[in-house]
């Protein structure tokens, strides 16, 4: 597996506290006129290519962020949960606020106002038992 280290994302800066990885994301703009396909791909590596499986990513300087982008941090999510990952959100701005409450998203990703409660929460969270994870373990 990669060393994080060699990773140098374009949307994010990553910082490394323990067995979480935080992304803070460094564009204002989230939005079509970026490469959001690039976006799309910078988070898949970060699960897939260098094995990060708890996530926070910080919004604190995000002014705007259209539905393709949070579509990325949809997958984002998924991604993780297929992998027993977690993902926490932090930092968002009014405006982000009121989209992911209009969009019921506010519901479906954890959120938190500081990196540091982010990190808290994931570190504290125990991962879940589902019923699919309980019969690989009686599998093997």
């Amino acid at each position: 597996m990669a060393a994080l280290s060699e990773f140098k994302p374009v949307y994010f800066k990553i910082d490394e506290r323990g067995a979480v990885v935080v992304l803070h994301i460094i564009r204002a703009s989230l939005s079509e006129e970026d490469n959001i396909e690039h976006l799309g791909q910078e988070l898949t590596m970060i699960v897939d290519q260098f094995g990060c499986r708890l996530l926070v990513v910080n919004f604190e300087v995000v002014s705007l962020i259209t539905s393709a982008a949070l579509g990325k941090f949809i997958a984002l999510h998924r991604n993780l949960h297929r992998r027993e990952g977690r993902l926490a959100l932090c930092g968002v701005t009014d405006m982000m606020a009121d989209v992911l409450s209009a969009t019921k998203l506010d519901e479906y990703f954890r959120l938190t106002t500081t990196v540091d409660e982010a990190v808290a929460m994931l570190v504290a969270e125990p991962v879940s038992e589902s019923p699919q994870n309980a019969g690989k373990q009686l599998e093997a």
